[in-house]
């Protein structure tokens, strides 16, 4: 794996790549961004460019024993710290800080990564402060981080940050069939819904959203427009699980989006559906803007609704009801 490979990010590796070359490498570094964009890939390659024993161009080789062991996840001299449970252990930290006082077992350097910022809770923060603000000069550790706030000030004082952006639709698209082999539509779908994470991306595939998304299409031009299918009642009568009765509602509020975003422009980019754009540009010169925007609302509260634990076979009944009537 090279930086080449983490697409999308190449402020964040520039910075990486400029402080190996200037030599100027910080002790400790907060790589913050949404998850799924890079972050720990970047980590796991900064790692293995600071211990290659023969790096080009601010890229490890990929074929020394270091690099080889890197991308096995059996480098001993390459540590990554995750949560047990909720929290990183106060004792995991020690251990960690530990060893990196330790003189490397193969490498003239260490790496600590830490997957979870958040998960330093105070007492692992100041287990972990006194290696933070007594640096050794061949220790680094990356802190992984979706936000700032949800950490210890004092840690977060004490390390350079490296800010990690959302994807762009188009690259999420690039990695989807690149590197998964999904087919283009698909790609193109989840690029959309997935608001630059790559990670949420991937899940939506495993969980076969596209394919959801498919059967709702497929009822609503039927005319049954319900969430669950064609069939009268379907969204009182069938027992889903939370979670996926909550993707329904989100696909469904971007199929009505994409309707009334017609009203406007045709032009495939505008839209999350692009793959069903005859089936938008039909629906939306059929029916009204305000139609339309209700059906939006309703949606949305029938969403908060199912947060507020509002009974939910009643909810979807009367959201399908309102929805039957506009198909």
């Amino acid at each position: 794996m090279s930086f080449k490979e983490i697409l999308g990010q190449e402020k964040a590796v520039a910075l990486l790549k400029g402080a190996f070359l200037r030599g100027r490498v910080s002790h400790a570094y907060i790589f913050v961004g949404p998850a799924g964009v890079g972050r720990s890939k970047a980590a796991i390659n900064f790692a293995k460019l600071l211990l290659c024993e023969a790096p080009c161009q601010a890229e490890p080789c990929d074929v020394c024993p270091s690099c080889r062991k890197a991308d096995a996840a059996n480098h001993p001299d390459i540590r990554v710290l995750s949560a047990d449970g909720q929290f990183i252990k106060i004792d995991a930290v020690r251990e960690a800080c530990r060893r990196l006082a330790l003189k490397g077992f193969e490498s003239s350097k260490k790496v600590l990564i830490i997957s979870d910022g958040a998960a330093l809770n105070d007492e692992s923060s100041n287990a972990l402060l006194k290696t933070l603000e007594e640096p050794s000069p061949d220790t680094v550790i990356v802190i992984l981080a979706t936000s700032l706030k949800a950490m210890v000030p004092t840690i977060v004082s004490r390390c350079q940050r490296i800010v990690f952006s959302s994807l762009e639709g188009s690259v999420v698209f690039e990695i989807l069939r690149r590197d998964h082999g999904v087919g283009e539509d698909e790609a193109f779908y989840l690029s959309r819904i997935s608001d630059g994470c790559m990670e949420a991306a991937l899940q939506f595939h495993e969980g076969k959203v596209f394919a959801q998304r498919n059967r709702l299409v497929a009822g609503w031009l039927r005319g049954g427009a319900g969430l669950f299918g064609d069939e009268a009642g379907g969204a009182s009568e069938k027992k889903e699980p939370r979670q996926a009765t909550e993707m329904a509602l989100y696909l469904l509020a971007g199929w009505l989006r994409d309707i009334l975003v017609g009203k406007i422009v045709a032009d495939k980019k505008y839209f999350i559906n692009a793959d069903r754009i005859d089936d938008i540009i039909h629906l939306s010169r059929k029916l009204d803007a305000e139609v339309l925007e209700g059906a939006l609302k309703l949606v949305a509260q029938t969403a908060a609704d199912l947060k507020a634990n509002v009974n939910t076979r009643l909810a979807l009944a009367r959201l399908n009801t309102e929805l039957q009537k506009i198909a």
